[in-house]
């Protein structure tokens, strides 16, 4: 059997903020299934590891077992939401080797995407995320935040605007232009990467500002189990205001 690579160390020396080390990944992982599952109301919830040399990905489905294309087209697990047959949560934990049996929370995503179970290309809808990083000026994005990334429910086609029907009515049949369903304007992607902060003590005086920091498991497990939640009842409540059902809110 060929023997696995060394992972290589990443002393924490000259970290300035605290950090979340995790001694022991799997009892992390079925902490974070627990959450899940209770935040869900699922009957079960399983994670799954990816190793890519000195890190860890967990990963969480079901017995579905349904997969989504996350990021650079790689293949991932996702879970169902309840009450709907078009909803899914990408749910991931990375992980960086320190030493010995010592492993630091990187970046925690949870991902609402919409598509049908068996298209692996489903749409991302919007994404909570925490990036801890190791020095306090690494980055003066919002930690925890939102990524808002398309209008759920939302056609690829839409019909023509007045100045567009106008334009074409004298080199064109006019009854089919206004038949043939017209290219959805994209939004500007550009804005998929405002990073619109989870918690923020703005209000206070002094402010401690919108980065707060993951120090521990326990925190982790509870802001998972919350951040799901609280996703689970914004979209029972945008249903409410459609006047659909949760299964045909945003999802």
């Amino acid at each position: 059997m060929a023997k696995r690579p060394k992972r290589s160390s990443a002393p924490l020396a000259d970290t300035v903020v605290p950090q979340c080390i995790v001694a022991d990944v799997d009892r992390l992982a079925r902490q974070c299934s627990e959450a899940l599952k209770r935040a869900l109301d699922s009957r079960g919830v399983f994670a799954t590891k990816r190793e890519r040399g000195s890190s860890i990905s967990i990963y969480f489905t079901d017995g579905l077992k349904v997969q989504a294309k996350i990021r650079d087209a790689e293949t991932r697990p996702v879970l169902p939401l309840p009450n709907t047959t078009t909803g899914w949560l990408h749910v991931a934990i990375d992980l960086n080797f320190v030493d010995r049996n010592q492993w630091r929370i990187n970046h925690v995503s949870i991902g609402l995407l919409q598509g049908e179970t068996s298209i692996e290309d489903k749409k991302s809808i919007l994404r909570a995320e925490w990036q801890n990083h190791e020095k306090a000026n690494d980055s003066g994005h919002a930690q925890p935040h939102w990524h808002v990334l398309g209008a759920a429910g939302i056609d690829d086609t839409q019909s023509p605007q007045f100045e567009e029907v106008v334009e074409v009515a004298s080199t064109t049949q006019f009854d089919s232009f206004l038949a043939e369903p017209q290219p959805k304007v994209e939004p500007s992607k550009e804005f998929a990467h405002f990073h619109y902060a989870m918690v923020a003590d703005w209000h206070a005086t002094p402010s401690r500002g919108p980065c707060q920091t993951l120090d521990s498991e326990e925190s982790l497990v509870s802001w998972l189990e919350g951040c799901v939640r609280y996703i689970c009842h914004q979209l029972v409540h945008v249903a409410s205001k459609s006047g659909a059902t949760a299964a045909g809110a945003a999802v």
